[in-house]
């Protein structure tokens, strides 16, 4: 089974051989941590944007404490599935690097200032998505009240349903390429395990695990489907890679996202950890505690609140012991699940139901409601917000503008077009990566709505690729508040 899992299948056929599945992993590992993209994590927010006090994590940061936890779990399973004869010992190598692979990555489509960034994308193409449509293609006049067509709506659904996940894909399978439209060219293992999400942009949310959002846009429909192939999916499923990754991901951020409030001097400790510890013993009645995680999350967080006298929390002492018990847990759901995870249908390795699970959520909960609401955390993201809002306002003339207007300003024409000036879609091209601009130009439209989606995503691309600091510096300077 993990022969056909652990892949080394990439779009483009590699012209170097790299004698085996091992480096291929590796491979893929090093193209991301070399890659741009990566690197601008470290001024993206992991909670708090714009902040001057390096202790408190980046996205780059909990990335790499996300892929450190990964590779932990990786190891863990694979050492289980060697004993049980489903997995190779050269195979365990290769497993760690891939699932450390999608860690590393599972943040990189995040758009500056994180969801309030994505809300802001989503909101401003729901609000002005249909008019700059309809002016651009001359449907009923640009007049954003006017019924969409089908297909129209179509050409608008990769933005509404806008997401970091999606982007992600994007990201490293078509922009941050060389010279082609492939990108990165990473392994469809690599791939598959970074999908947390199994459902298209076009596609109606649904009930069922792993389509509450949008895994990947209309873009890379025909990418998803190859991926599918290769492992001989039938219908989309969850990667069993992706279980772990998501699992790593949860683990690190639901504790170090109270860390770093502490660090910040948001909340108080010792407040924090009795409203957690009396939130998770009130979840497990004296006939829920046999679970010998119990006592166990029990013990830890009795342990932080033990000595009256003590005036600083230890919270190094906390996160290890505490994500030494959520590791060993994933591990034993992961194996003892096995045949629900290499089918896709086990909805989670940390089920709220069961401790792990359970004080992961109120370490999760008491952010929500004591952290994330902070006046300094909303101040800085509704700037955001605006700011991004702001930065598609500016970039609507490129929105606007006929297909055939808009070619004629990618391509370095003169500054004007049949009678109509030119000069400021050329002059914010210019703004923009070469790349993304490449791959938009490699484009084979077949009708008009096509060439206006690739447009929209170059547009996006190039806002979601920006640091915070970058997005905000750069809406000012188009808005004329600062040079």
């Amino acid at each position: 089974m993990y022969e056909k899992i652990l892949s080394s299948k990439r779009e483009r056929k590699s012209t170097i051989s790299r004698g085996g599945i091992v480096v291929e992993a590796e491979s893929d590992r090093g193209r991301v941590l070399f890659c741009p993209s990566f690197r601008r994590l470290q001024q993206k927010a992991q909670v708090f944007s714009l902040e001057s006090n390096a202790a408190v994590r980046s996205r780059l940061t909990h990335s790499l404490e996300v892929a450190q936890i990964g590779r932990l779990l990786a190891e863990l399973i694979a050492e289980e599935l060697v004993a049980r004869e489903e997995l190779t010992p050269n195979s365990k190598q290769a497993l760690m690097t891939f699932v450390e692979t999608a860690c590393l990555m599972h943040d990189i489509g995040n758009p500056p200032f994180g969801h309030f960034g994505e809300a802001a994308i989503q909101s401003w193409f729901a609000e002005n998505g249909s008019g700059v449509l309809a002016q651009a293609l001359g449907l009923g006049h640009g007049r954003s009240q006017t019924p969409l067509t089908p297909r129209a709506a179509e050409a608008l659904m990769d933005f509404q349903a806008f997401d970091g996940n999606p982007q992600g894909l994007r990201i490293v399978s078509k922009l941050q390429g060389q010279g082609d439209d492939k990108g990165l060219n990473l392994t469809h293992t690599s791939l598959a395990a970074f999908l947390k999400y199994v459902r298209c942009s076009d596609e109606a949310p649904g009930n069922g695990p792993f389509r509450k959002k949008a895994g990947y846009f209309r873009s890379e429909r025909k990418l998803v489907e190859a991926i599918h192939e290769t492992f001989s999916y039938d219908f989309p499923q969850r990667f069993p890679l992706a279980y772990i990754m998501e699992a790593a991901d949860d683990i690190a951020y639901c504790v170090s996202d109270l860390e770093d409030s502490i660090e910040k001097g948001l909340v108080d400790w010792r407040q924090a950890f009795s409203e957690i510890q009396s939130n998770f013993l009130l979840k497990f009645p004296s006939g829920r505690r046999r679970h010998p995680s119990y006592k166990k999350i029990k013990k830890i967080l009795s342990t932080v609140l033990a000595d009256d006298a003590v005036k600083s929390c230890d919270f190094v002492a906390f996160r290890t012991s505490l994500n030494w018990v959520l590791v060993k847990d994933v591990v034993s759901a992961y194996v003892s699940n096995h045949d629900l995870v290499l089918s896709g249908s086990i909805e989670t390795l940390l089920p709220k139901g069961e401790p792990s699970g359970a004080v992961l959520d109120e370490l999760r909960g008491y952010c929500k409601r004591n952290v994330y609401p902070h006046d300094s955390v909303q101040r800085v993201e509704l700037a955001g917000y605006a700011a991004i809002k702001g930065l598609l306002d500016q970039f609507r003339p490129l929105l606007t503008a006929t297909g055939k207007e808009f070619m004629y300003a990618i391509s370095g024409g003169v500054s004007n077009w049949d009678g109509r000036s030119m000069v400021i879609e050329k002059k914010l091209l210019s703004l923009f990566p070469n790349k993304h601009k490449a791959i938009y130009s490699m484009g084979d439209y077949s009708d008009c709505f096509a060439e206006w989606e690739a447009r929209a995503h170059l547009v996006v691309d190039y806002i979601a690729g920006m640091t915070d600091d970058f997005a905000v510096n750069t809406y000012r300077m188009l808005s004329g508040t600062r040079l």
